[in-house]
């Protein structure tokens, strides 16, 4: 076995540790409480059982994240296993990348546009830097559960990024293969998620310039040909798919129109809807982009750096942003290597320092930790055990006001509607729905989970018609992000709390579990 396959299989057999440990949709837990990740595994089980993405099963992001979830629902109805193996393999490609970016800032500069060379693979001492990287980002809260499209964007970014700083830094011209994988990965993002493109848009800015400076605009033409026709392959597949089945139409309500105008994430996410919380933003813009000015790079590789990671983070600053988006900044982290030498990282005192990092980023993960002491979230296991104990003819279940637990999930259950859950567009119609099939009579059980996020909005908030009777109500920790910690104890000494109340708040609230039957 040659060193690179050897190097390899360990990078795999870390990354199936790392997901393993830290992915609530590994086989070590019992469930992932996430509601983004039950919304997504409850819509690719409606899909498969002949549900129309779109028209009678919604979420308003994009189809290929339903797609891959409706091939992990092939595997397993009712756990995440399939979702693992994705990640598992998301996560040795993200780490291998990491490792040839790494190495690239090892290798001496060459300045051909057609040097074939790699980079060195003298990997030793970057091998405990790696696994840094692996750890922090895993156990990171940024990371949360697991399955959100962040996580899988992660090797599709550091794919691109590293053959972006080889095309800078070394004037080296992807091959059309890797060209062809950069125009796939981008069509993946876009529809996953398309405002990741931000990542590109920078990189593509800053590399027409350096190329127009090098006079290497040719080149970087033929790569952009040969991505576009990635683009439009994968595209043209989710094209012909929804036209084959007749609902364009709904693909571009659903993912455009609703995403552009209709998204209220404000609305549950605590942030303050005052102009001048942007310029905070902007701030917080400002101070994350202080770490680029000191690495040791080129004044090209500087640019590209601003262009991707610069307007990336930009982008939160005009975006409502959730805590997870800034898990895709994992990405540059291999660049800080360029601020330390070679030598230092073989040293025994940096090689304790950063096991002294690993160690506490491992001891304060949630998920490990709350495995570990028998805490973790498992309420929605023992709402389907009554479900399921009391199965007949009518037993539909609603997710009512809230969001999807997991219920469907683990009693197999279908969702009775297209609007099967209290997303964070904050339409009144999904309200009156919801309303209208309750008064039915065709739903025996809702299932509510109350807690902080679903009370900071009126439009969560709904009464359990007369005819239904509570038949479990549990109370569970609220996911708790131990990064709060110091702010939590700031926070009580500050005099001013009703104005600092809008700019930070950590809840760490229990919340309610509930079920109700349908009374005979």
């Amino acid at each position: 076995m040659s060193q690179e396959q050897k190097e390899s299989v360990l990078l795999f057999l870390y990354a199936v540790l790392l997901i393993t440990l830290f992915s609530a949709c590994s086989f070590l837990y019992p469930l992932n409480p996430w509601d983004d990740a039950n919304v997504y595994m409850t819509i690719g089980n409606a899909m498969l059982g002949g549900r129309e993405l779109y028209v009678d099963i919604f979420d308003h992001k994009g189809p290929v994240l339903f797609f891959l979830h409706e091939a992990a629902a092939m595997l397993s109805r009712s756990s995440f296993i399939g979702i693992y193996i994705v990640e598992v393999i998301c996560c040795y490609c993200f780490l291998h990348y990491s490792l040839r970016t790494m190495q690239l800032f090892s290798a001496p500069q060459t300045s051909s546009p057609y040097a074939r060379r790699r980079p060195s693979r003298q990997s030793s001492p970057f091998f405990a830097a790696l696994m840094l990287l692996g750890i922090v980002t895993y156990t990171s809260d940024f990371f949360s559960y697991g399955d959100s499209v962040e996580e899988f964007s992660l090797p599709i970014m550091a794919h691109c990024l590293y053959y972006m700083l080889r095309f800078v830094r070394d004037r080296h011209v992807p091959s059309w293969w890797h060209s062809l994988c950069i125009g796939i990965g981008i069509a993946l993002l876009f529809w996953m998620k398309f405002n990741l493109l931000f990542f590109y848009v920078g990189g593509i800015m800053a590399l027409a310039f350096i190329a127009w400076k090098h006079r290497q605009m040719e080149d970087l033409g033929l790569v952009v040909l040969w991505a576009l026709a990635g683009v439009v392959l994968v595209s043209a597949f989710v094209l012909i798919y929804f036209a084959l089945h007749g609902t364009l139409d709904a693909l571009w309500e659903a993912y455009f129109m609703v995403n552009i105008f209709h998204y209220h994430g404000v609305g549950t996410n605590g942030e303050p809807p005052f102009w001048w919380f942007k310029l905070v933003k902007l701030g917080i813009w400002a101070v994350l982009m202080v770490p680029v000015f000191f690495l040791r790079v080129s004044k090209d590789v500087k640019l590209l750096i601003f262009g991707t990671y610069g307007v990336l983070v930009l982008s939160f600053a005009t975006l409502t942003v959730q805590f997870y988006y800034f898990l895709t900044l994992f990405v540059f982290f291999p660049l800080l290597v360029t601020l330390v030498n070679r030598e230092t990282l073989k040293h025994a005192k940096s090689r304790c320092l950063m096991l002294i990092v690993a160690a506490l980023a491992v001891a304060t993960n949630w998920n490990l930790v709350t495995l570990l002491n028998g805490t973790f979230p498992h309420c929605v296991l023992e709402m389907a055990e009554i479900i399921n104990a009391n199965e007949s003819n009518d037993s539909e279940v609603l997710t009512f006001s809230s969001y999807d637990t997991g219920i469907y999930q683990h009693t197999r259950h279908l969702p009775p509607n297209k609007n099967f859950f209290m997303s964070s567009i904050l339409d009144p119609e999904i309200k009156a729905e919801q309303a209208r099939l309750v008064a039915s009579g065709q739903i025996k059980y809702l299932v509510r989970e109350i807690g902080a996020v679903n009370t900071c909005h009126e439009y969560y908030d709904a009464p359990i018609p007369d005819n239904y009777r509570l038949i479990y109500d549990k109370e569970e920790l609220f996911r708790y992000r131990f990064i709060w910690a110091p702010l939590n104890f700031l926070w009580n000494l500050t005099w001013p709390r009703p104005l600092l109340q809008h700019i930070m708040d950590p809840v760490t609230a229990n919340q309610h579990m509930q079920v109700f039957e349908r009374q005979p």
